[in-house]
Order: structure tokens, then sequence, then C-alpha cells
């Protein structure tokens, strides 16, 4: 019998993903509106909506533009602002024994990021950013000045890694509490933010469909780099969703195609976050036990309904050797995965 993979909401490409297929800009009742903004989760977002008229979709993107913001806000592990306790927030104070209160939304990402973690054997590990820290500051410093680039060097790998225990994360889900308990150990939380944050705003969305079909506003996509979720249905037609070629350098080209997409879609994969060092590309994504980015796939897409279980299971399988992985993407309920290999070949789950 499959089993479930955890959902997001805990009480009850990176890779990118173009949707297509969308038919004439004139559809039905509905006119197709899209809007771009680069302000959250450093990604491109891109939000389509089917809606009557430009002020329809100006408010129902407003909404989403708001929630995302704010979740970014909260989920950001670089920055901390004013009277919000957020995942910097956390890091800051690793190791000084202080138990914060926080947004009970972030305690219960930090929560779900605890699950996952078992589930998958440790393949996604949110409370490994000692490490991760290590490869983006010299992604970073590579990208700005190629003749300084570098990898990190294992030795301070290593060390670094001494510091990545999940039990040293501990959350009070009743009382919003959470505590690092190791000085030395840092949350990142990329495997899972713009999947949780986008799932976040589509249910919300999704909980005020009479009000929104009210005033005029359709089926709606979310795309946030390699995040896709489907709100509602395309007027007269389906969704398709198209995965992005891994050798196409502007995106342009894609790979497969999902016909009658319904809820999430979201990709991981290594040719977009990367740097080159003597001749070797060093994508964003990093084993937890080789702690270097591995060269398995160029891309890996997960189908399910949640886009944060999704934007989880999608680092998990890039992670997983490709027999791993196929046993256990099809072990899972709801849940299908296609991987694009290095040679381009696909492999993708049965029920793709």
């Amino acid at each position: 019998m499959k089993k479930k993979f955890i959902k997001t909401i805990i009480v009850i490409i990176a890779a990118a993903v173009v949707f297509s297929g969308c038919g004439s800009i004139n559809d039905g009742a509905k006119t197709k509106f899209s809007d771009q903004y680069y302000d959250v989760f450093d990604t491109v977002v891109t939000v389509t909506a089917y809606c009557k008229d430009r002020k329809s979709f100006d408010a129902v993107n407003a909404v989403i533009h708001r929630e995302l913001s704010s979740r970014h806000e909260l989920f950001d592990i670089y920055n901390e602002y004013e009277g919000l306790n957020n995942a910097a927030t956390l890091n800051r104070l690793a190791g000084t024994g202080a138990l914060t209160e926080v947004e009970p939304e972030l305690a219960e990402l930090i929560a779900y990021t605890k699950t996952v973690y078992e589930q998958t054997g440790g393949k996604v590990n949110a409370a490994m950013g000692a490490v991760l820290k290590l490869w983006h500051e010299a992604r970073t410093l590579s990208l700005d000045d190629p003749s300084k680039a570098y990898i990190p060097s294992m030795d301070d790998l290593k060390e670094a890694a001494k510091h990545c225990g999940m039990d040293d994360v501990y959350v009070d889900l009743q009382n919003s509490r959470v505590r690092l308990d190791d000085p030395e150990m840092s949350l990142d939380l990329g495997a899972f933010a713009k999947g949780w944050a986008v799932e976040k705003v589509a249910q919300l969305i999704e909980s005020q469909a009479g009000d929104w079909a009210a005033k005029g506003v359709g089926g709606i996509i979310i795309s946030a780099g390699g995040n896709v979720r489907m709100i509602g249905s395309k007027p007269e037609g389906t969704w398709t969703v198209a995965i992005q070629d891994p050798d196409s350098p502007d995106g342009s080209a894609y790979i497969a195609v999902i016909e009658n997409a319904s809820g999430s879609v979201v990709t991981s994969g290594a040719y977009q976050r990367y740097y080159e060092y003597n001749g070797r590309k060093y994508h964003h994504i990093i084993d937890g036990e080789t702690l270097m980015p591995e060269g398995r796939y160029l891309s890996v897409s997960v189908q399910t309904a949640d886009s944060g279980c999704a934007d989880a299971l999608s680092t998990a399988l890039f992670n997983m050797d490709p027999e791993e992985g196929m046993a256990f993407a099809e072990g899972l309920e709801g849940v299908e995965a296609l991987w694009v290999l290095p040679d381009r070949t696909i492999v993708k789950t049965a029920g793709w």
C-alpha cells in the first residue's frame, strides 16, 4: 500500500517550470492577465489569471503578492525585520538557550521540516545551514569574480556538518516557540519556503473562491522559481504545464509536457543556480552525505496536490540514487516524479 507524504498543513525550476497551452488571450467571458515581480524568495514570480477585467486581476494579484511578501520576511534567513521574529532571528539566537516565540506558521514550517527529514531519511535537511552557507559564499564570490572562483574545502565542510543536527532543533508547536541548541548551527529553509508559501497563498484564495468568483476572477496560476500551483480551472480548457529543457539557455524549450494538469508541479534543477570552477559546474543542491553538489540528474520534477510537499520532495529525490528515488516516489500516494538524467534520458513514475 502506498503511504502518504505529509502535507504542509500541520494542524488539519532552482529550475524553471513554464506553463503553456493557455489558449487565446480572450477565453470565454474571461481575459488572461499576467504580472511578474522579483522581490520575494530571490526569484521571479509570475501570476497569471483569467478575470473579467484588469481591476479584478489587480485585486487578486495584490493579495497574492502581499501574502507571498509576508512569508518572504518570515522565512528569510539573511535579514531580520522590525517587530518580527523570523528564521534569521532564530539563527542569531542559536545556542543561547532562548526559546523564541514566533509566528505559528513559522513554527509549523520548522516542525514540518523535521518530519520530512525523518520521512526522507535525511535527504533534505533544513538544519544544514552551516554547510549550505559555505557553498553560498563560494557561489556568490565566484559569480561576482570568476577569477576568484573556488570550492569549499572538505575539511571546512566536514566541520560545518557537525552542526547540522535536526535533533538540535526544538519546536513547541502548541506555543509557537523554537530553539536551536547548537551555537554553530543555522536553519536554511530554501528547499521548503517557496513551495510552502505558494501553497498557503493558494489555499487562502481557494477558501475565498466564491468571493473571488463574484468579483470576476477565474482560474489562476502562480509560478515561483520552479514552483507552479494551479488554482481553479482555465475557462473552456485545461491547464498544460511544460517542464523546461535543462539545455535551453533562455528557458524557451521544454523537455516534457503535462496535459490536464492540476494541483502543483515543482522542479529542482542543476542548471540555473550554479557556478563554474576548473571546468566543472557546481549547482546549489547539496547532498547531505557527500556535502557536495552531485551530478546524478539535470532536474527532478514532482507532481502532487500540495506545492509544499512537491518542493520538499523534488529536493529529496534529487539527493537520492535513481533506484532509491524511484522506489520512494512510487511508494507515495498521489505523487508522481520525472527525472532528467545527465544524458537527457527521461525516467518517470508509472502514473506520470
